[in-house]
């Protein structure tokens, strides 16, 4: 999975669940490059603004998404953790296409 396709996951599943609202520019931003390895410190030096602003940011939005997928996210294991749902998501819809396809 690559950057955007997991940006564009994140942002559906924040979206589509108890939050309703889409990524801001900022939240968009911590994500891709966490994404990428980068540090918070790296990050904010990016775009601007102060480590513990990006580091606030990225804290909550890590939360946001353990709520949603039902798995504790952090900067260290959102690869893992969102390919993982992916498989899962997949997984079961492939078994109800073919409950459907059996009746």
């Amino acid at each position: 999975m690559k950057a955007q396709e997991a940006l564009n996951l994140a942002d559906t599943l924040l979206c589509s669940n108890q939050f309703g609202q889409r990524l801001n520019d900022i939240q968009s931003a911590v994500f891709v490059a966490s994404w990428l390895g980068r540090t918070y410190a790296e990050i904010a030096k990016q775009l601007s603004y102060e480590h513990d602003y990006i580091k606030q940011v990225g804290s909550q939005l890590w939360r946001s998404l353990s709520l949603v997928v039902g798995e504790e996210v952090s900067k260290k294991n959102i690869q893992a953790v969102l390919r993982r749902y992916q498989h899962l998501q997949s997984s079961k819809q492939l078994s109800s296409a073919q409950i459907v396809s059996i009746s």
